[in-house]
């Protein structure tokens, strides 16, 4: 079993296992409660139309890459679609559990691993307000981050608990959720020998090896149908550095940096190992995804499992703050500004990303089925064809994108500004007269 400090005062943090598990529980919703009611974004769309096709279309998804790397996402969607219908804020309430679970289990795996329960307990409570990682949890598309998250620590803390057999199926589960999951084979020996400071090569390894170098042969013979690689969104090459040390920084940034500083100022003995081991699990966690070439960080989705890491070093670094008050308010301030940042900054965000879907939504809702051609539309055209299924009586055909008007002459015309984040509405061509949304009833009697 696991070494942990049931007796030990562990000064403002929770002490008791329920009272922990309801903090992180309240943390959790607390943070991410402003995502409810965000509706779906962009990638949903999609997801959403495969998860709910036939069973030969669900089984097309294993021929198609990356999306073979991302079955246990299509599954979620699928359950979930079968039990809320379309409604998002279901959605986003089971992202959060994930999230939840996903600190439950980080509690439980520094428990493990450092055999403090201050440690676990702070670094999962720093996890569950963490701002960095949150499109992992404000983006639907994104919950393969978490669901890779959750199989991970699942397969190290069963791996540790020697239940070795059970720690392989964790681990075939990540495996189906996002390809980075071979950065298990770093994460392993890295927690085994911070738990036990050394690391013995034990046959049962190969329940692990076996399944990582499969899905390792896998990928690489798929590269050629990668429509992340073809496209030239990832690939290798020198910059992959700047974007490493750019993610890296964007992580430490600010709270890290700060610690360490308030760690220096009232220092007392040596640096704390355990935090060489977190930023040594940060530093890994984003090895999979440094090969981007559109931008110079990795987003903040690809952040989730490495912001582990984060958390663990810092949860190590604020323990040896030894001014108690200091270390308090730190931990305060921490938790309120990152909450308030996600709510006002973050929230805002994603609603402007969900702007596009939301107020097309919201356009045609009052309307009758009719032929509709969507102009200007910023995303892929699929996307905004599959608002139809949340409307009654609406189907995907009916709606045109970035078309031709002659294609459609009888069309109602909807021309999204990017500017007021709404849709300007044209009856006909045989009009010019434009309306800023909601576009009155009147606009349909006008064209009769």
């Amino acid at each position: 079993m696991c070494p942990e400090e049931p007796g030990k005062s562990i000064d403002f943090l929770p002490r008791t296992p329920a009272m922990i598990a309801a903090a992180l529980a309240l943390l959790c919703a607390i943070a991410y409660l402003p995502a409810l009611n965000n509706g779906f974004i962009s990638d949903d769309y999609v997801i959403l139309s495969r998860a709910s096709g036939s069973g030969a279309e669900l089984s097309d998804l294993f021929r198609m890459v990356p999306e073979r790397f991302r079955i246990t996402t299509y599954l979620a969607f699928g359950v979930l679609k079968s039990l809320f219908g379309y409604h998002a804020a279901a959605f986003y309430c089971f992202t959060i559990l994930l999230h939840f679970a996903n600190s439950v289990l980080m509690w439980k795996l520094l428990g493990c691993v450092t055999g403090s329960l201050r440690v676990a307990v702070l670094g999962a409570m720093i996890f569950a307000v963490g701002q960095s990682p949150q499109e992992g949890v404000m983006w639907l598309a994104a919950m393969n981050e978490e669901l890779l998250t959750l199989f991970v620590q699942a397969t190290l803390l069963l791996w540790l608990r020697k239940r070795y057999p059970w720690s392989a199926a964790a681990c075939v589960g990540a495996f189906f959720s996002k390809e980075p999951a071979a950065v298990i084979l770093l994460l392993l020996p890295l927690t085994e020998f911070a738990a036990r400071r050394r690391f013995v090569v034990r046959h049962q390894i190969l329940y692990i090896a076996v399944p990582a170098v499969v899905l390792g042969l896998v990928f690489f013979l798929s590269l050629s149908n990668n429509a992340l690689v073809q496209s030239g969104l990832y690939g290798l090459g020198g910059r992959a550095l700047l974007v490493w040390l750019n993610s890296l920084h964007r992580l430490m940034f600010p709270w890290g940096y700060l610690a360490v500083l308030l760690w220096f100022i009232v220092r007392r003995g040596v640096w704390p190992a355990g935090a060489g081991a977190g930023l040594v699990w940060m530093t890994a966690a984003l090895l999979p995804y440094i090969f981007l070439t559109y931008q110079n960080h990795v987003p903040s989705r690809h952040m989730y499992l490495a912001s582990i890491g984060f958390a663990w070093a810092l949860a190590e670094i604020v323990r040896e703050i030894r001014v108690e008050k200091l270390r308090s308010v730190f931990v305060a301030a921490l938790i309120v500004m990152n909450v308030g940042y996600l709510w006002i900054v973050k929230d805002r965000q994603y609603e402007q990303r969900a702007a596009p879907t939301s107020r097309l939504i919201q356009q045609l809702a009052g309307r009758p089925p009719e032929p509709v051609l969507v102009e200007a539309f910023p995303l892929n055209p699929w996307v905004a064809k599959e608002t139809a299924r949340l409307l009654p009586g609406w189907d995907p055909q009916m709606i045109r994108v970035n078309e031709p008007r002659e294609n459609c002459p009888a069309c109602l015309i909807l021309i999204w500004d990017p500017l007021s984040e709404q849709y300007l509405g044209r009856t006909s061509k045989l009009f010019d007269v434009y309306d800023t949304p909601p576009v009155p009833r009147r606009f349909r009697e006008q064209t009769r």
